[in-house]
């Protein structure tokens, strides 16, 4: 923690509000160290030990802000304007503008104490802080801790006016005692001031502040210039008294007179003082309608840019998607018919191996073929010629055979010729005889 001597090197997250709220204890758990033993001094007692603006260095959503503990806010009004003069000087300070304005009050009823606090700092900052500041409610239950519906039950109408002025941005500083920074929802409700504060548009700027300064300071010259001058007309009044007390008792008809004049005098100034303060009355009720009338045009013109941003973005998140996916696809059709191609090329590859290898194959087959028709034709000749030889042999012993079989027949022949020689000798010599 340092105090603020030169200017604010980041955006600025101020911590306002009463004095013993909870601002620096806010301040030490948004930065992630102990409520009572961080950066921002915590005091026990209602004494007030932030006595000028202190800040350290907080990233929220890796954005690097100056987070800035301020004096509590007293009672007494010149204490209260010492210390808006403090914060004053720190907000011009910050070159880079204020990101958000974190007004810290107690979760409890209501209080006109705490609504004076509240019309002060709205005064100080100007009607334009309002779209910055941020309600966070300290010193509350357990249940309101744990719930945030338990911690809306409890808010009175005042409550609820406020809430809706600042567009229902509040929320609950945990207790450390009911749950450690460790436990979820100690986290989960540091988490919600933190996105209020990242969903900030724009900062709220030291142009502002002077503005609203410079209204402040026409506003307290009007109100001495108001009383100056009803001080002057009481003051004619009582000279006109003592005036007609002197001449009372020499002129009691002119007396008399004066004091009708003065009656009238009086009705006439009442009854162009209560048409004055009618007419201011009516101005002031026409300027708060028409301030009305702007901030409910400036929520719809800022629902309907934050609406059509959304479209937006939501139109450009589809388009986005819908040419991821159209380039997915591509890069898929890419890639199968790669895949195609090297599978086409691959069968391609293995149809010519598959055909070589057939006509290695039918080669190999041809020649086999060959061989074999040369062996067959080898065979049959040797078969013919085996065939022919055998039936040469066949012949020849069918020819010996034969002539073995004349030869034999030629021998019968000859032995029945020699028998029937004989038989013829026999014959003849039996003639003989």
């Amino acid at each position: 923690m340092s105090h603020i001597t030169d200017d604010v090197s980041y955006p600025a997250i101020l911590l306002v509000g009463k004095t013993g709220a909870g601002k620096s204890t806010l301040g030490n758990l948004l930065l992630k160290q102990p409520h009572d033993d961080g950066p921002f001094q915590v005091s026990a007692d209602m004494e007030s030990v932030t006595q000028e603006c202190s800040t350290a260095i907080i990233s929220i959503d890796g954005i690097t802000y100056n987070i800035i503990d301020t004096p509590g806010i007293f009672d007494t009004q010149l204490v209260t304007d010492k210390i808006f003069e403090e914060i004053a000087k720190t907000v011009k300070k910050c070159n880079y503008g204020i990101k958000a304005i974190l007004f810290v009050l107690e979760a409890k009823r209501f209080s006109a104490e705490q609504r004076s606090v509240l019309e002060g700092i709205r005064n100080f900052f100007g009607e334009g802080a309002i779209d910055y500041i941020i309600a966070v409610f300290s010193h509350a239950t357990k249940a309101q801790i744990r719930d945030r519906n338990v911690m809306q039950k409890a808010w009175n109408a005042p409550v609820l006016s406020f809430i809706e002025d600042i567009k229902n941005r509040w929320g609950i500083s945990p207790n450390s005692d009911y749950f450690p920074p460790d436990d979820y929802i100690h986290q989960a409700r540091l988490r919600e001031i933190m996105t209020f504060i990242s969903s900030m548009r724009g900062v709220y700027t030291a142009e502002q502040l002077e503005k609203s300064l410079q209204e402040q300071e026409k506003a307290r010259r009007q109100k001495e210039e108001e009383e100056e001058r009803n001080k002057q007309e009481h003051e004619e009044k009582l000279k006109d008294i003592a005036r007609k007390e002197a001449e009372e008792t020499h002129k009691r008809k002119v007396e008399q007179m004066e004091r009708e004049q003065k009656a009238k005098q009086e009705y006439e100034e009442n009854l162009k003082r209560k048409r004055q303060e009618e007419a201011e009355e009516k101005h002031r009720q026409m300027v708060e309608k028409m301030k009305q009338e702007e901030r409910e045009r400036q929520i719809q013109e800022e629902n309907l840019r934050k609406k059509q941003q959304e479209e937006t973005e939501e139109r450009y998140r589809r388009k986005l998607e819908q040419m991821r996916q159209e380039q997915e696809r591509e890069e898929e059709l890419i890639r199968q018919q790669e895949r195609e191609w090297e599978l086409r090329r691959q069968q391609e590859k293995e149809e010519e191996l598959r055909r070589q290898r057939e006509r290695e194959e039918l080669k190999k087959q041809r020649e086999r073929e060959e061989n074999l028709k040369r062996e067959r034709e080898r065979q049959e000749q040797q078969r013919l010629q085996e065939m022919y030889r055998r039936q040469l042999e066949e012949a020849e012993r069918e020819r010996m055979r034969m002539m073995e079989e004349l030869q034999r027949e030629q021998e019968r022949q000859q032995r029945l010729q020699e028998e029937m020689r004989r038989q013829e000798e026999r014959r003849n010599e039996c003639r003989i005889f």
